[in-house]
């Protein structure tokens, strides 16, 4: 009997126990998947491609304040900003989720450097458009 029999055939050994070594990557989606979290963590990785989706230019005067329920908050620095974003909203929305089959944001609300992101969400800005 060789060495590795052995220890295949120690008592209290489990099948689990002598599979093969599997990937972290496929480990860790199997761990989230059994807490019910992946698709929050897919949408927190596309939030923060953010900055290489918009650009440098953009990414100056925006920066990712907040993500709920499938809603990206981007603050923004000025009132001229918000506007030209809110005309940009499709445009950058699908720039974010372009490949991705998981972790797709829904919307992007637009709010002013400052302004909590629950306050903003509350009073509804931004939804249809406008500054």
């Amino acid at each position: 009997m060789s060495g590795a029999d052995r220890v295949a055939r120690r008592p209290g050994d489990t099948a689990a126990a002598r599979r093969r070594p599997q990937r972290v990557g496929g480990l860790l989606t199997e761990m989230l998947d059994r807490m019910g979290i992946r698709e929050r963590v897919e949408r927190s990785a596309t939030a923060a491609r953010w900055g290489r989706c918009v650009g440098p230019h953009i990414a100056r005067v925006t920066r990712v304040g907040g993500l709920r329920a499938g809603t990206l908050f981007i603050e923004v620095s000025g009132a001229a900003w918000m506007t030209e974003l809110s005309m940009m909203r499709r445009t950058l929305l699908a720039r974010l989720n372009e490949g991705r089959d998981r972790g797709r944001i829904d919307q992007i609300m637009f709010v002013q450097s400052g302004e909590s992101p629950t306050v903003a969400a509350r009073r509804g800005r931004n939804r249809s458009g406008r500054g």
